[in-house]
């Protein structure tokens, strides 16, 4: 493997940051479906120890980006549109289920917050700041799943953070000059979940998601054509 282009790591997480960069690498296509990841050689190209990578390689097995082989070692799994669909269909059972229970408690803190985490993606769209939206995206959805006040609910979106925050890159990668229906979207979610409205807010949540996912398997498929068991290959997501 020579991907002498890694960079050197300095991070409070090393593990983290490890996890970050080759997810992001593989949904990118730089290392391609099939292709063995070499602890000892990514361990040196990053300037850390092994350890560091060993847990990311474990981070990325979880989430069905790599495959161990027995005595041989992890390799890239291919990341299809059908792969792509299933997170974003759970995402939105997670937090449909997520704004019944916000509505359910009308806690004015949590809807401020909502709408906090919805002014700081405006910001960032006017800053032009990528990085921001991204963060200010994740806020938005982390507070409204924190916000049912079911812990395991939490749990189980914050599994995804680290996946979801580099398909959201990949996203505003390719609707940089196209906020408009990205952000929309959001109010209306966060409008809707004030409306009280479950049914409303029930499709909000998945309109979002469905739009998502679309924009990631590259093309304006319908949502009755984003259901069949095909997909092509998605480590290329660029």
């Amino acid at each position: 493997m020579d991907r002498e282009d890694l960079p050197t790591l300095a991070h409070t997480s090393l593990a983290e940051a490890t996890t970050e960069l080759l997810r992001e690498r593989i949904i990118q296509g730089t290392f391609a479906p099939g292709e063995r990841l070499v602890e000892v050689e990514i361990a040196r190209q990053l300037g850390t120890s092994r350890g560091p990578v060993r847990e990311a390689l474990a981070a990325l097995r979880a989430e069905g980006l790599t495959r161990d082989d027995p005595h041989r070692g992890s390799y890239v799994t291919s990341l299809q549109d059908r792969d792509i669909i299933d997170v974003y269909e759970v995402r939105a059972a997670l937090e449909t289920g997520a704004a019944f229970l916000v509505m359910e408690r009308n806690d004015p803190e949590i809807l401020d917050g909502l709408e906090r985490a919805l002014d700081r993606m405006r910001a960032a769209v006017a800053a032009e700041d990528r990085a921001a939206f991204v963060e200010a995206d994740l806020s938005l959805h982390a507070t409204l799943c924190r916000g049912s006040g079911n812990e395991r609910l939490y749990r189980m979106s914050e599994t995804q953070t680290g996946l979801l925050r580099t398909l959201i890159r990949l996203e505003v990668e390719r609707v940089v000059h196209q906020f408009e229906p990205v952000m929309e979207e959001h109010a209306n979610l966060v409008a809707e979940i004030r409306s009280g409205d479950r049914m409303r807010a029930a499709v909000a949540v998945w309109t979002l998601f469905r739009r998502t996912s679309r924009v990631l398997i590259g093309g304006p498929q319908q949502p009755e054509e984003m259901t069949g068991s095909q997909g092509r290959s998605r480590s290329s997501a660029t």
